[in-house]
């Protein structure tokens, strides 16, 4: 028995207690609650939110704009959606490796069902047609398909699972062509799955798409079903981060794309055949962190602009979208399909947003209860998702740094004293203890760095205030490590993984990556050179470096075997097949 079966089970059993506690609502309850994800009853009178920090799903009347009660329900919900035709919720349940049933009875919740998924849930997707309820789970990168079981909701299980090429997160369904699209919420992939036996647990995968993009938090089919809607990020490895290319967009733009449906299936060069871009924001007044996206019954699209406090909504065919202001990182949106009236979750100020595109403006702001005091980290987080700390708010930290991981891009910035030689952008997770910082070892601790990025990289139009710099360290430094890609998949070979570490050891790549941070202070000639000459590099951690592929300060290693095989890391290595694979199995079990 996996520990993470271990975990499921423990939770499964501390579940009860908010199956028997349900009843009392905790709205009045002074604490950060963070709202991530919104859907509406089969009324559309009431909205739920669910809250991750809480673990609490709150209940608003949206006619008289109050809230209802406020209901334990999981350890860190992530998403929620509504199975169609009834009053059950299908919620997940990032930390506890679970999709969750549950169901409105006199505006309280009650939970129904706990079902064990690949680890790390974090969004859910309903299919009418197959009665199918379809999980993405991060960590693990696997697709969970559930069998609902309408008479018997009790009774729904898994019926596959799918493990995927990259960490998946946004998913929706083409419905007339019988095709899953899964993105990735790191990069700028698409998985295509053929589902049209999915009910069979026979679900395929079609192909692969990707585009230059990344942080992939909307995605939505257009009203007529022909067009594919992806709020996105972009970052140009070729812009410098200088003044001019952060403030004309050209180092990190924030875009709607619109793909046709048919270009998207058919794939290869016809992808952006008929497809166009809405640009969020401009030079002046930009737009960082696209989150959510939702479309109203008459076309007109809304995405929530996550790193300056606004929604952006428009027709297809306007040159530009209209603003409003809203709360602080609006996340997810939802379209009350009566009243085309907008709801939005703003995760920063625990608050839902009421708007009226009639009049263009916020019309409520709804407060989900009374707020604890902020600590330093909680002041560092806020300051993390805001992108107006950049110049023109073109970029937050989580641009660039996803959820404190990656996006896996390249970035020309001024750390290793020169431009031309872009850098791949590394993970921020489970680094503490890891000084120094950047590539070539040039900041000397975390602080160091985090006032570079702000000043030279977002090219800030003021110096950080020390207070600003202390606060986002102090978050930081509450970020755990990626955990290890074998683990979550229960794909462990421990004799495989002792062997793996006896010929890391016998190759001395721990005296570059030395236990238990696997990283050393200093700088090395490996054997690797940038664009400008640059041999000596300090080596990244390798704790959780299964899940942050592409390797190598430029990319250019796809997987652990291309930089141990191919690229022959750390130099001459010439390792038997047989131990590639056992050195290879220790790496993704750090």
């Amino acid at each position: 028995m996996n520990r993470f079966t271990i975990i499921l089970l423990i939770y499964l059993a501390a579940g009860m207690i908010c199956q028997t506690t349900s009843a009392e609502s905790l709205h009045e309850t002074a604490a950060l609650r963070r709202p991530i994800a919104l859907t509406l009853t089969s009324d559309n009178a009431h909205l739920l939110a669910i809250n991750q920090r809480t673990g609490t799903i709150s209940v608003l009347n949206v006619r008289e704009k109050t809230v209802l009660g406020e209901y334990a329900i999981a350890k860190r919900p992530s998403d929620i959606c509504r199975i169609d035709g009834t009053e059950i919720f299908a919620i997940t349940d990032e930390e506890g490796h679970q999709l969750i049933l549950a169901t409105m009875e006199n505006n309280a919740l009650k939970t129904i069902s706990r079902i064990p998924v690949s680890p790390y849930p974090v969004e859910t997707y309903y299919d009418l047609k197959r009665q199918l309820i379809m999980v993405t789970s991060l960590w693990s990168r696997r697709l969970t398909v559930i069998g609902y079981n309408r008479g018997q909701p009790d009774q729904s299980k898994v019926l596959q699972q799918i493990d995927m090429s990259f960490a998946p997160r946004k998913l929706t369904l083409l419905h007339d062509h019988n095709l899953l699209i899964v993105a990735d919420a790191f990069g700028g992939k698409l998985a295509l799955f053929d589902v049209k036996n999915a009910d069979a647990g026979e679900i395929k995968l079609f192909g692969i798409r990707e585009f230059p993009g990344h942080n992939i938090r909307g995605i939505q089919l257009s009203a007529d079903g022909k067009m594919l809607l992806i709020a996105h990020q972009m970052l140009n490895e070729l812009a410098h981060t200088v003044r001019n290319d952060v403030h004309w967009g050209l180092l990190m733009s924030n875009d709607l794309r619109w793909l046709r449906v048919e270009n998207v299936i058919a794939g290869g060069k016809q992808l952006y055949s008929g497809a166009h871009m809405h640009p969020l924001g401009e030079a002046g007044s930009a737009t960082s962190d696209p989150a959510g996206l939702n479309i109203t019954s008459n076309g007109t699209v809304v995405v929530s602009l996550g790193g300056v406090g606004e929604v952006a909504f428009g027709q297809e065919d306007d040159f530009s979208l209209q603003r409003i202001n809203v709360g602080r990182r609006p996340t997810d949106v939802v379209v009350n399909p009566e009243t085309d009236e907008i709801y939005i979750a703003n995760t920063f100020d625990d608050s839902i947003s009421i708007i009226d595109l009639d009049v263009q403006d916020q019309v409520e702001q709804v407060s989900l209860g009374p707020k604890t005091e902020l600590t330093v980290a909680d002041k560092g987080e806020l300051l993390f998702y805001d992108g107006t700390i950049s110049h023109d708010s073109w970029m937050s930290c989580h641009s660039c740094h996803t959820d404190g991981h990656t996006n896996g891009m390249l970035n020309d910035n001024f750390s290793d004293a020169s431009f031309g030689a872009p850098k791949r952008v590394m993970s921020l997770l489970g680094k503490t203890g890891t000084a120094p910082f950047a590539w070539n070892a040039s900041a000397k601790d975390i602080n160091a760095q985090i006032r570079k990025s702000i000043q030279h990289t977002m090219q800030s139009d003021e110096p950080p205030a020390d207070a600003t710099v202390t606060q986002i360290a102090a978050f930081l430094k509450t970020l755990k490590g990626p955990p290890s890609i074998d683990v979550v998949k229960s794909n462990q070979d421990p004799e495989a993984i002792a062997r793996g570490q006896q010929i890391f050891e016998r190759q001395s790549c721990n005296k570059c990556h030395t236990p238990p941070l696997y990283t050393s202070p200093k700088t090395y000639d490996v054997g690797l050179v940038d664009k400008e000459g640059n041999k000596e590099f300090n080596p990244p951690s390798l704790i959780g470096v299964g899940q942050r592929s592409p390797y190598f300060h430029d990319g250019n290693a796809k997987t652990l075997r291309d930089v141990l095989h191919v690229n022959q890391h750390p130099g001459n290595t010439d390792l038997s097949e047989s131990d590639l694979k056992d050195l290879i199995s220790f790496l993704r079990s750090l």
